[in-house]
């Protein structure tokens, strides 16, 4: 019983692996086909932009223009003729009621073919064990634009690529599909006929009926909680269709535009889910503390922040609720159930992520309770410590029965333990979420006569903006060197300059974001009561190591 447990949490993270990783990343490799194909299911037509490989060109012939061409064109068919044969008999479009699209070429020319990154190009896809493939190296296309009109929308589209007369096909295409703005699949290869099923109704629901052939965000409703030292986070992501039915969001005003509508929204979602007490913790009801909402797409590489949702179609369009409680300490339960769900709707991913890791499940109409249990043997609430490091040497005073101590300039091992431990301190006082605690632990690490400035250059490394709109935090620090020191004038103590290079991590919206950067700090540092603190400090320079 235990191992077929751990085999199905097995396949839960295989199913949900883009969503835990820095970035999502497609493993088949298609988008580094020789041939391409861009794939756009409109109202009236469908849109094809194809990038065909200068060692593909006879495979495409028909799309190669006439000026093209060394030899004499007299006998060559006209383009009228051409594209008839390119619709019946190369690239088709197949209605359900078996009518070949006809097809219009709109565009040609020469060009470099479209960078598109594969971190995977050349290497062993982890699922398949098979090698991804390269780019060619050598980028020349023939770029073209290619119109399939249709006066009917159909239900039904297959998509049947160059076959020879063995039924195999003739050309290596990786494609992509969109209806309307919203995508169906990511890159996958056009290795054989395909049939999509349209709808015209809801583009998000279209869908190929190849169940490998999908996109990575697919659900149009996902939750995410978050367990942290000092708050716990219960995200919501869903279509904006879905979150205007679930809030009844309505516009009174009809001459209001485009951008003050989803202003409008984003203060009526916020007023929505205020008055909501769906969060219990160790048995107590809490309303959030602070409500974010974003709206966002699915793009080929994850989500993405859109900073002008008005520009965007609304049915890719998604929005994110992220509710903030702060927390003393880590809590025993937590308890939530969700209220929505709709015909289309009876099964929503839930990820619920602790200090050990995420761990993905789903929830269901019949049973909408979700929640998080303190199963952690190993964990430590985050604290201060105290950084006592000796740098002087004392002496007794005789009938006086005191002790004097003489402060001097530390060696380079003692300056690095000094800094090491105050940095160390004040990550620990940045995990602090609420202002009055934050305020009150950074004041037992730092001393310095400008706070405000002294927070704003220290928020630069410890809490910086990141992908998705999230604030980051340092996980760790590594390679700290002294490069200088030199001592203080106006107290006892020193200054250093010193470089090293730290783990950023943020997660947000089911998505881990993790980087590296490097360094350079000059910082002030006295001691205060045998204690070591913070005075100043100024960021030299910050850089993200690719």
């Amino acid at each position: 019983m235990l191992f077929y447990f751990r085999l199905f949490l097995i396949s839960l993270f295989v199913l949900w692996a883009p969503f835990l990783k820095a970035d999502w990343i497609n493993l088949t490799g298609a988008e580094t086909a020789e041939n391409i194909a861009e794939i756009y299911m409109l109202d009236d037509h469908v849109k094809v932009k194809l990038e065909v490989y200068v060692g593909d060109l006879e495979k495409f012939e028909e799309l190669v223009p006439d000026e093209w061409l060394k030899e004499s064109t007299g006998k060559r068919p006209s383009l009228e003729e051409r594209m008839h044969a390119f619709a019946n008999e190369r690239l088709q479009f197949i209605t359900d009621e078996g009518v070949k699209l006809p097809a219009r070429l709109e565009f040609v020319e020469a060009r470099n073919r479209v960078d598109r990154q594969s971190p995977y190009a050349g290497m062993i896809n982890p699922t398949t064990r098979q090698r991804v493939g390269e780019v060619p190296a050598d980028k020349r296309v023939l770029y073209a634009e290619i119109i399939y009109p249709f006066a009917k929308k159909p239900k039904q589209l297959q998509i049947v690529p160059p076959m020879d007369g063995h039924g195999v096909v003739s050309a290596s295409i990786g494609f992509i599909a969109y209806h309307k703005a919203v995508p169906i699949i990511d890159f996958r290869y056009l290795g054989q006929p395909v049939t999509l099923n349209l709808d015209w109704q809801d583009p998000w629901y279209t869908k190929f009926e190849n169940k490998n052939l999908t996109r990575h965000h697919k659900y149009p409703l996902m939750l995410f909680l978050y367990v942290e030292p000092r708050q716990v986070r219960l995200e919501s992501l869903l279509r904006f269709r879905d979150i205007v039915e679930l809030t009844e969001f309505t516009i009174e005003d009809s001459k209001a535009s485009d951008k003050d509508k989803y202003q409008l929204l984003q203060e009526h979602i916020k007023n929505y889910y205020a008055d909501k007490e769906e969060l219990q913790i160790d048995g107590e009801s809490f309303q959030p503390d602070s409500i974010r909402v974003d709206f966002l797409n699915a793009t080929l590489s994850g989500l993405k922040i859109i900073d002008n949702a008005s520009s965007e179609d609304d049915s890719s369009l998604l929005v994110g609720v992220s509710q903030q409680y702060f927390i003393e300490r880590l809590p025993q339960k937590i308890d939530s159930r969700w209220q929505y769900f709709n015909q289309r709707i009876d099964r929503i991913p839930v990820v619920v992520t602790d200090p050990a890791g995420p761990l993905p499940g789903l929830i269901e109409k019949t049973d909408p309770n979700f929640g998080w249990q303190n199963f952690l043997k190993k964990y430590q609430e985050p604290a201060i410590q105290p950084v006592v490091v000796e740098t002087g040497w004392s002496i007794d005073i005789p009938y006086f029965g005191e002790t004097k101590i003489f402060n001097q300039m530390p060696d380079q091992q003692r300056a690095l333990a000094i800094v090491g431990g105050v940095l160390e301190n004040v990550r620990i006082a940045f995990i602090e979420k609420e202002p009055g605690n934050f305020s009150r632990v950074l004041g037992e690490v730092v001393s310095g006569n400008d706070s405000i400035f002294l927070q704003n250059e220290l928020a630069k490394l410890f809490s910086p903006k990141v992908t998705g709109g999230a604030v980051g935090a340092v996980q760790l620090f590594n390679d700290m060197q002294i490069i200088n020191i030199r001592e203080l004038t106006n107290s006892e103590g020193f200054s250093a300059t010193i470089s090293g290079s730290a783990i950023i991590s943020a997660q947000h919206w089911g998505h881990i974001d993790r980087r590296q950067v490097t360094f350079q700090l000059l910082l002030d540092m006295i001691e205060v009561n045998s204690q070591w603190r913070l005075t100043d400090l100024t960021v030299i320079d910050i850089k993200e190591i690719k």
